[in-house]
């Protein structure tokens, strides 16, 4: 029986697993905590994820002993990450143990898991969206990964020729070999009898434990600045390279709210990231763009407001709607996506504070 028929819709979970001492670093912290462009290196992680509008939550596996994630992230666990210090001794321990936590919160055997590494802290949320549309069809799932571009080499074995040791043996041809990345999107009743299976010296990656059981994961082309930090001068390219991408000025509306607490867990339920909460205001953002949420409420003044959003992938959003049930929980107006006579493709979306969304499909062809 084809997995996409059995019960529900299947839904998409991001797992990262951050139980890891980051020894090759050569860093004092866990490698996942070392500060990168002024915040720690999982953070751009997690900030990444969260702008997938069709990841559910993410779950961040964590060590039994951590008690620094709750330091540097006070208060970002809620309904869309998680966290759970089921780490293990290895990196297929970790994101077993992760899976078998994803069970006990719900998750279906025939819902998708995107394994992540916390290290690959350059992901972005498009790269993510390249995978999930390559693999939400496909019997098995995939990875991203790259074509190989450089000349291998194989080293002689220094047991054996001591004399020899650190030089070439042969050349190893590199057509048809490509370098894995993350994340790797499985579903949960394939991964986790997977990696129950697989003997445990011979998994380097999730996808080698789906290979063992006789099956072929797609190849999605990753990026080259999807690497993971694994080398101590890899922070300092990481830095560069974030600060290539620093965003530059930019400016927020306030948006009212009546009931200031719904109005978080709404902006939370249809895809933005709540950046932060202090006080009457709370930050949230979806990609590059964002507002600030005011605990404040005049009736006319929230009659009269309006915000605009433009999408990558509107059909993606109104799903989102639909499957977290938004009409039905928060008792709140929505018309959806349609073509309007000005050209443009939108819908009508109203928060529970009467504030009128307007949320248009992007016409622009990406270059």
């Amino acid at each position: 029986m084809n997995p996409m028929t059995i019960g529900s819709v299947p839904r998409c979970f991001a797992l990262v697993p951050c139980a890891g001492a980051g020894r090759r670093a050569g860093s004092h912290n866990p490698k996942q905590y070392e500060p990168v462009a002024g915040r720690p290196l999982v953070a751009h992680t997690l900030a990444a994820l969260a702008g997938v509008a069709r990841i559910e939550a993410t779950l961040v596996v964590l060590a039994p002993d951590d008690e620094q994630f709750d330091d540097e992230f006070p208060g970002l666990v809620g309904d869309r990450l998680w966290t759970a210090k089921v780490g293990g001794a290895t990196r297929a321990e970790t994101v077993a143990n992760g899976l078998a936590e994803l069970k006990m919160r719900g998750v279906q055997p025939h819902d998708w898991v995107l394994v992540h590494d916390a290290a690959r802290c350059l992901i972005r949320a498009e790269w993510v969206d390249r995978l999930i549309d390559n693999c939400h069809d496909d019997e098995v799932g995939g990875l991203l990964a790259l074509p190989l571009a450089d000349t291998l080499k194989a080293d002689m074995d220094g047991d054996v020729h001591p004399e020899a040791r650190g030089r070439v043996q042969a050349t190893v041809p590199r057509d048809g070999k490509w370098a894995a990345q993350t994340p790797q999107m499985f579903r949960l009743g394939l991964l986790s009898p997977a990696l129950a299976a697989a003997d445990p010296a011979q998994i380097t990656d999730e996808a080698s434990a789906v290979e063992a059981l006789g099956h072929q994961p797609l190849l999605v082309r990753g990026d080259y600045e999807n690497f993971k930090v694994t080398w101590p001068g890899d922070f300092a390219l990481a830095e560069r390279l974030l600060a290539s991408v620093k965003p530059g000025p930019e400016a927020r509306a306030f948006v009212p709210a009546k009931d200031f607490e719904l109005s978080q867990r709404f902006y939370a339920d249809i895809g933005f990231t709540q950046e932060f909460a202090h006080g009457n205001l709370a930050g949230f953002k979806l990609g590059d763009t964002g507002f600030l949420l005011q605990d404040f409420y005049e009736p006319q003044h929230a009659a009269n407001f309006m915000m605009h959003l433009t999408l990558d992938d509107l059909d993606a959003f109104w799903r989102t709607l639909q499957q977290n049930d938004i009409i039905g929980r928060y008792q709140v107006r929505v018309e959806a996506p349609e073509q309007r006579p000005w050209g443009l493709v939108d819908m009508v979306l109203f928060d529970p504070s009467g504030v009128l969304w307007r949320i248009a499909q992007r016409m622009e062809t990406p270059a």
